[in-house]
């Protein structure tokens, strides 16, 4: 489960890690990417490191799942979420 009490400026800030810092390989997207600017994210991964921010330590991966319930959630923060196959925004998450 992702804790509640992530907000936006803590998605920013891992944000701004993960374009510093890069993505490591076993923590990159296969189906989503969250868009900012030009640049791709991985959203699980996002999540993960936005919680050092706000809760002191990397979310683990294997605490809440990907997809419906990570975009949903960056959704209703205000970031944007593509599906990578089909290069379209999901507004329906």
């Amino acid at each position: 489960m992702i804790p509640k009490n992530i907000k936006s400026a803590h998605i920013k800030r891992a944000i701004l890690k993960i374009r510093q810092e890069g993505v490591p390989l076993k923590r990159r997207s296969r189906k989503f990417d969250l868009v900012s600017g030009c640049e791709h994210y991985p959203p699980k991964y996002v999540i993960s490191v936005a919680n050092k921010f706000a809760n002191g330590h990397e979310l683990d991966a294997e605490k809440f799942s990907g997809g419906q319930e990570t975009n949903s959630f960056l959704k209703r923060l205000g970031f944007q979420i593509v599906n990578k196959t089909e290069g379209t925004a999901k507004s329906d998450l």
